[in-house]
């Protein structure tokens, strides 16, 4: 039985470290890296507990390798447990940004919320430039578009034709768009009190796995849960390539762009990702990992715990604060960023 405990531990490690490493690998290579970076953070707790263990019992050859791995997990430490804190000193600018998905305005019953809750929660966050995911459509007599626009210093919103991917801002100059359905991306330049800013709003390819890992344990037969987790596998390895392929075309716009930038939104992917290790560029900054503390978790679905919402700012400003907040009508907690030169 020891030599069982000890080849599981082991075993554990090997999949941290391919989790570890999922950020360097491309999915459409292979795929399983990033699947097992969404269970990274317990994988290395557990990882943990079992080096400490060998540690307390003195089996030196069994916490050999385990204790290598978690050397390496300290380069994403900060991305998976922040360590940040807030810049308290004033400024004579500071430009305040939130995103969120908002599920298209509804609550846990898939029910419309009213209107008027909407445009407390927008005028509260006094953000002057919003950017939404799933923010339903822009037209129409059930549009929020409206109301948003009532809600905040929003003179112009960007929002392609029939999409979901919605950039709210005094005003603003369409650079590109490239949405299908509910997934993609915008980006935008907007004059602010800052400068001229590069946004690029970003909904990346969603996993459209919740559903069927909300039915994980709850099928009749055997059988029936081995097709569920395969479908979930096969979509999943699917979405991935799609978001790395979304992600070079957002580095590029962020590489090339003449202004600062600023690019958030639901990437649908963790921190120890391929798909946040290349739109994190050299010029920009994590806003969480800088000012936030803790997980952070924004994904409050079937697969919690999640960090999957990001701003990530040019480092040419200072991330003075940042902040989750909730809606009462999405399954993702918000992020509002301040943000100062």
């Amino acid at each position: 039985m020891r030599r069982i405990f000890h080849v599981l531990g082991n075993l554990l490690a090997l999949l941290a470290g391919v989790g570890l490493f999922a950020r360097f690998v491309p999915p459409d290579m292979l795929w399983p890296p990033t699947l097992i970076a969404l269970m990274l953070p317990i994988l290395l707790l557990l990882t943990a507990l079992f080096t400490a263990l060998m540690i307390y019992r003195r089996r030196w050859g069994a916490m050999a390798f385990p204790s290598i791995i978690l050397l390496l997990a300290f380069s994403v430490l900060g991305r998976l447990f922040a360590f940040g804190s807030s810049v308290e000193t004033p400024a004579e600018e500071t430009l305040t940004i939130a995103t969120n998905n908002a599920r298209a305005f509804k609550n846990d019953a898939w029910v419309a919320v009213d209107k008027n809750d909407v445009k407390r929660v927008i005028s509260q966050l006094g953000a002057d430039v919003l950017m939404l995911q799933e923010s339903g459509a822009d037209t129409g007599k059930n549009s929020y578009a409206p109301t948003i626009l009532a809600a905040g210093p929003y003179f112009a919103h960007l929002q392609p034709d029939g999409r979901a991917i919605a950039t709210y801002a005094e005003n603003l100059k369409t650079i590109a768009t490239s949405v299908k359905n509910y997934n993609g991306y915008t980006v935008a330049d907007v004059n602010t009190s800052l400068g001229t800013i590069r946004f690029i709003n970003a909904h990346l390819q969603s996993n459209q796995i919740s559903g069927l890992a909300g039915k994980l344990g709850k099928d009749k037969n055997v059988q029936d849960g081995l097709d569920r987790a395969e479908s979930m596998f096969r979509r999943y390895g699917q979405s991935a390539r799609t978001r790395a392929r979304q992600a070079e075309e957002i580095l590029r716009f962020v590489e090339e762009s003449p202004h600062p930038v600023i690019v958030g939104g639901d990437f649908n992917d963790v921190p120890t990702s391929y798909t946040y290790q290349r739109v994190l560029s050299p010029r920009l900054r994590d806003a969480w990992t800088t000012a936030g503390f803790g997980l952070g978790t924004t994904f409050t679905g079937p697969l919690p715990g999640l960090r999957i919402d990001f701003l990530m700012v040019d480092t040419t400003f200072t991330i003075r604060e940042v902040k989750r907040f909730e809606t009462g009508y999405s399954d993702h907690r918000g992020l509002r960023v301040v943000i100062s030169e």
